[in-house]
């Protein structure tokens, strides 16, 4: 009975027989996921051949970006196995987090896009159908190095991609798609885990560490400063909580008798305003220095 079955138990399928674990590897999904069609009573051909879904109760929601801290991706890079699939999805998950793609550029990516000598990636067919070249830190290319050498190994076709199944299939963006949560899962983080989270908690480190505005919009790929300046904004409100804060009562009073505070403008927004006009000061937009401000300057 299928209740019965593990992932190494041998399963015969479309005229060949072998372990569940393999059938899973050449779909490009989970083991759980070939077990419960089984324990639905789905045939054996049907288990191991049809597409996982792409539904779910989000689609066509807007919902809100979440980032992961540090140690909570530390404990979902833990949850993958310490087999070819794990090895595979652990620099996959890298690839979001530290070069900021997008699941359908990881999962394009080809043997020939990637230089190890000069630690960039080139991404050909991004969003919009343009084409980009990302770096990518020495951690991160140690990572996938190690996917890289454990593919070597496999039967994998030389123009096969570079994240693909065990057997040199094409995988799936269900599955990566799938795989975030099932892994955040077993790490036990309760939050709303997902691959694109990977790419918010990249911007927000970049951010957070000081990197101009300009650059982060390259690493991602956006089509415009103003996208990125949107999306830190969101991710990365702390300039804002900080003003919040540091406001005082009773510096000033308005006619209406509400008490205000005012606190004087930077010595580098006030040169900028007497050489670019007062009209461009409404998109100061709260920025903390004079390179972020200009980036946004140079977009009118």
């Amino acid at each position: 009975m299928a209740k019965q079955l593990a992932p190494s138990s041998p399963l015969k399928a479309n005229g060949k027989t072998q372990s569940i674990t393999a059938w899973a590897a050449e779909l490009g999904c989970p083991v759980q996921t070939i077990l419960g069609r089984l324990k639905r009573k789905w045939t054996a051909d049907r288990a191991v051949s049809e597409p996982i879904g792409d539904g779910g109760s989000n689609r066509g929601k807007k919902l809100a970006a979440e980032v992961l801290t540090p140690e909570e991706l530390t404990r979902v890079l833990a949850a993958c196995n310490d087999g070819a699939t794990g090895i595979r999805n652990r620099a996959l998950i890298v690839m979001g987090w530290r070069a900021g793609l997008r699941i359908s550029e990881a999962i394009a990516l080809k043997p020939k896009d990637l230089d190890e000598k000069q630690q960039t990636i080139r991404i050909l067919h991004g969003k919009g159908d343009k084409s980009r070249t990302v770096g990518l830190d020495q951690r991160a290319w140690s990572v996938l190095s190690q996917w890289l050498a454990t593919r070597s190994t496999l039967a994998i076709d030389q123009d096969a991609t570079v994240f693909c199944t065990l057997t040199g299939g094409v995988l799936l963006d269900r599955y990566v798609r799938a795989l975030m949560p099932r892994l955040a899962k077993e790490a036990g983080i309760t939050k709303r885990t997902h691959f694109h989270a990977l790419r918010h908690t990249m911007a927000f480190e970049l951010a957070s560490e000081g990197v101009p505005m300009h650059l982060i919009q390259q690493q991602l790929g956006h089509s415009n400063l103003a996208i990125t300046s949107r999306y830190i904004s969101h991710l990365n409100p702390s300039e804002t909580i900080a003003a919040m804060k540091a406001r005082a009562w009773g510096q000033s009073k308005s006619e209406s008798g509400i008490v205000t505070s005012v606190k004087p403008a930077p010595d580098w927004l006030t040169r900028l305003r007497s050489d670019i006009g007062e009209r461009l000061m409404l998109i100061h937009d709260a920025r903390s220095s004079e390179d972020q401000f200009k980036a946004v300057v140079l977009l009118f």
